[in-house]
């Protein structure tokens, strides 16, 4: 099966298909004697249900073989079938400490913190009618994350087995408050979207979670780099053979993105630096992660001095959050 990589005798990359840009999502299928460990989901629709089921007839899984569901964070495109195949299997679903706090608050299923997301993005200066598209994509997502698991914590430091192997947990948030990485003693890590190849980790300021994403991110390439991987399987695109490279690469263009954020914010709202930043978005997935992409890159210089942030009523009286250069006192 096309879809289906083999890594080494007993991991398997199983690509399944998501419904955004990325197309893909790297998942993983990790044998033991007589049992197997998966390694993220993908979402909850038709096409991934019937490429995990290509994937287990090829690879000769049976459902309750699986012991274990380990996802590196709750990003749909990780988490959205765990509660699914939780049921089918019986597994345990684990998840870091730390991501397992705010699940509930992010994925609630009655969609409160959708609603808190377009009050946000409304903030930050997003037309209506471009919000109400948003918001129409943001609950469709939702609705693929469901039903949602039973989770059981993992915490920074511990070890689990998986495939025979002992991995280590280390928390890197920045692209999730609670994303984790699994490494073991040869150098071998499962990444999630820590590092990426060739396109770069969604960095993202949303409401109600982490004020200031983009400092955590790097400080957690820092501790990625301590590691010394010899080889980083990551959520999306192709494995990391050489991470020091990849991780100068990503710290180069976020002070560039950095750069360009300052250089756009003069007195208008994030919305508006988005559109000189990103200016060919084409869809409401395009435009949420374009914006809130932005508004951690924003908040970042917000918090080292290099931009203020102030409200103001915007034409048709709504409250707008205006970003602008900060006045050095000569």
């Amino acid at each position: 099966m096309d879809l289906i990589n083999q890594i080494s005798d007993n991991i398997f990359q199983v690509q399944i298909p998501v419904p955004f840009p990325l197309k893909v999502v790297n998942c993983y299928m990790v044998r033991e004697e007589g049992a197997w460990t998966m390694i993220d989901t993908g979402l909850q629709d038709e096409r991934a249900r019937a490429a995990w089921a290509d994937a287990f007839r090829t690879l000769q899984i049976a459902p309750r073989t699986i012991r274990q569901i380990v996802l590196t964070h709750a990003h749909p495109d990780h988490y959205g079938l765990a509660g699914y195949f939780q049921d089918m299997t019986g597994a345990p679903v684990y998840l870091l400490d730390k991501e397992m706090e705010i699940v509930p608050f992010e994925w609630k299923a009655d969609g409160e913190h959708m609603f808190m997301v377009a009050r946000y993005f409304k903030l930050h200066g997003m037309p209506a009618d471009i919000g109400d598209s948003v918001h129409e994509r943001q609950m469709q997502v939702l609705a693929m994350l469901q039903p949602q698991p039973v989770m059981s914590p993992l915490r920074e430091g511990e070890t689990i087995e998986i495939g025979g192997e002992t991995y280590r947990i280390v928390w890197t948030p920045g692209h999730a408050d609670g994303h984790m990485i699994l490494h073991r003693a040869d150098g071998l890590a499962f990444t999630g979207d820590q590092v990426l190849i060739k396109i770069t980790p969604n960095i993202a300021r949303w409401p109600g979670l982490d004020p200031n994403p983009l400092a955590h991110y790097l400080d957690s390439l820092d501790k990625l780099e301590r590691l010394q991987l010899a080889r980083a399987l990551p959520g999306h695109r192709a494995i990391i053979y050489d991470l020091p490279k990849r991780m100068a690469e990503l710290r180069a263009h976020h002070a560039a993105r950095l750069r360009d954020c300052l250089a756009a914010a003069r007195h208008c709202t994030a919305y508006e630096v988005c559109l000189e930043i990103f200016p060919r978005l084409k869809s409401a997935d395009d435009v949420r992660m374009a914006l809130v992409e932005t508004l951690s890159h924003l908040e970042y210089l917000v918090v080292k001095g290099q931009l203020t942030a102030h409200t103001q009523r915007g034409a048709q009286g709504q409250e707008l959050v205006i970003y602008a250069p900060t006045l050095i006192p000569r």
